[in-house]
């Protein structure tokens, strides 16, 4: 992993310490994504511990991240994934909480959505044809599922970094 890649995601998280960021484990295939522009939203899950996870995307000002915590077991049902909008079969979608920014964040103030089970959105809206496993949005192409994810997981990041609602 060059160095200015794995810098730049770990400086771009931005609800967690710069601690907690340079501790995070990022997997061996995030080296081979451009940053420059992030065309897609990345989402993994922690190689050493399954519990943590993470979305980074490309936003207006640049390149955010959040860290994400999975609640334990899946979805025992088929669920649909908040921001990529496919489906999956029983345990295919798992809930993820992440830590709201700032002081909010370090009082326990956090958001949570349900999310493809592998954090691989991306991967994701690009199946063409619906499988017993996975079924995108019907009536749409793979560019309208990747626009729609990409505004959704900005949306979901802004309640992350933003002021909290209510």
């Amino acid at each position: 992993m060059t160095g200015t890649t794995e810098a730049r995601i770990r400086s771009a998280m931005a609800n967690c310490s710069r601690g907690e960021a340079r501790r995070m484990t990022l997997p061996g295939w995030v080296r081979e994504v451009g940053l420059d522009p992030l065309d897609d939203v990345l989402g993994w899950r922690d190689p050493r511990s399954s519990g943590r996870g993470a979305l980074l995307v490309d936003g207006a000002d640049g390149l955010v991240g959040i860290a994400l915590r999975a609640a334990t077991g899946g979805a025992r049902a088929a669920a649909m994934c908040a921001l990529c909008r496919t489906t999956h079969t029983a345990g295919g979608v798992a809930l993820f909480a992440a830590a709201r920014s700032g002081a909010a964040g370090r009082q326990g103030d956090s958001v949570g959505t349900y999310v493809c089970a592998d954090l691989a959105c991306a991967r994701h809206v690009r199946v063409e044809k619906a499988t017993v496993a996975l079924r995108p949005v019907p009536g749409t192409d793979v560019a309208q599922r990747r626009a729609g994810l990409r505004e959704r997981a900005l949306a979901f990041v802004a309640t992350v970094t933003g002021p909290p609602v209510g």
